[in-house]
């Protein structure tokens, strides 16, 4: 770092004594007369960061200098050293406290002067060091800031585009936590009898979370394939099946097990509607409960299984179970973000508590529903920002 010194001093013969002692021990010195004369050399020379300056002169003196000087409102840091004929313990005081940085006396000998200018320098240096250091983590806090935004934006494009079916009607719901986490929601045709609905929850936050989520999106939506995770290829017309949601977990299990450096994991269901007949099939991969809104009876139910979670056990095994829809029911898929949610005094809302909200407002519109029970989750945490990912997708089968 460069040895550059601001010299406040009146007298000056005092000045140019202390000019050359200083020069001798290789300091650049820049000379001022007063306070006003100080702020005008800073500003002519915006590398000086030391300021050696006398304490009584004319104008603007030492300590109103000082005050100057270490103001927020002054441009730059300086390392302030209030220079004067008295060594009292008063005058040290009142000069640290108008925020001098140290305090010599004029008959301090040069070696100790040198030194303690020294000390300055290398406390600049420090100082100039770590604004570097915080500048470089503001760019790469930006830049992680942008990419989450980029991830956050492709999930959200990922998300369905298509929401009325023939028989069907669906919403949704998808809050990003404030980490970037790894839930997806999804439903697509299969066919002209049958379309699918998933809900997935990774592992985690991060971009890791969702680069997998993204993996596993890509994994169930592309159906058209040889190698489609959702269908079987056939000889015959109409040459392909739909494979068993137990399958498509099993098939995915085989996928991600695979993946050595991967210590992900996911939950998962994934269920299959046939839309003239209301028949649902469906197989879980440990993930909480869907709930049957069912319209004739006025009443909710729990659909689950005990299941292995996706990508963890090699021997992992899913099965297929299914339910006969009426006309009017509604499913609810959700993830544990919902759920876990915590209430001022770290309270969770609990699966019972949204089945419960369900019945509450089962008399409203699927769409109206849905908006609803966010809200009224918002309300009772306290939040409109979540720890973790809420999603919540709903549909509604309104007979053949």
């Amino acid at each position: 770092m460069s040895k550059e010194i601001l010299l406040v001093e009146d007298n000056k013969v005092m000045q140019l004594l202390m000019t050359k002692m200083l020069s001798s021990r290789g300091y650049r010195v820049i000379s001022a007369f007063n306070g006003i004369d100080a702020l005008a050399q800073l500003d002519k020379h915006p590398s000086i960061q030391l300021v050696l300056s006398d304490w009584m002169m004319p104008g603007l003196n030492g300590i109103e200098l000082c005050y100057r000087l270490k103001s927020p409102e002054y441009g730059r840091y300086i390392f302030f050293v209030l220079l004067s004929g008295r060594d009292d313990k008063e005058s040290i005081v009142e000069g640290i406290n108008a925020g001098a940085d140290d305090f010599v006396a004029k008959d301090t000998n040069i070696n100790e002067l040198d030194a303690r200018l020294k000390a300055g320098l290398r406390n600049l240096e420090l100082h100039n060091q770590l604004i570097t250091k915080n500048i470089e983590l503001d760019r790469a806090y930006a830049t992680m800031k942008e990419d989450l935004e980029s991830a956050n934006l492709l999930i959200r494009r990922m998300l369905p585009s298509q929401t009325s079916f023939q028989g069907v009607e669906l919403h949704y719901t998808h809050i990003p936590s404030a980490q970037i986490g790894g839930d997806m929601l999804g439903c697509m045709q299969l066919d002209e009898d049958h379309i699918a609905i998933y809900l997935f929850d990774v592992s985690g936050h991060g971009v890791t979370s969702a680069l997998m989520s993204f993996a596993i999106q890509q994994s169930i939506s592309s159906n058209s394939a040889s190698n489609s995770n959702v269908k079987r290829k056939k000889e015959t017309d109409p040459f392909y099946s739909l494979r068993d949601p137990s399958e498509v977990l099993a098939r995915l299990n085989r996928s991600y097990i695979n993946q050595d450096d991967n210590n992900l994991y996911f939950t998962m269901v994934y269920a299959v509607l046939n839309t003239k007949s209301g028949l649902l099939n469906y197989a879980f991969a440990g993930h909480p409960p869907m709930i049957w809104l069912q319209k004739q009876q006025q009443q909710c139910l729990f659909i689950q299984q005990e299941s292995f979670v996706v990508g963890m056990f090699d021997f992992a095994d899913f099965q297929t179970e299914q339910v006969q829809l009426n006309c009017g029911d509604r499913i609810f898929l959700y993830s544990d973000g919902i759920t876990e949610a915590e209430s001022s005094d770290n309270q969770q809302f609990s699966e019972q508590g949204l089945k419960q909200l369900v019945q509450d407002l089962a008399d409203q519109p699927a769409a109206k529903q849905t908006d609803t029970i966010v809200e009224t989750l918002k309300s009772w945490s306290g939040t409109a920002q979540f720890n973790d990912d809420i999603s919540l997708l709903v549909f509604e089968w309104k007979g053949n």
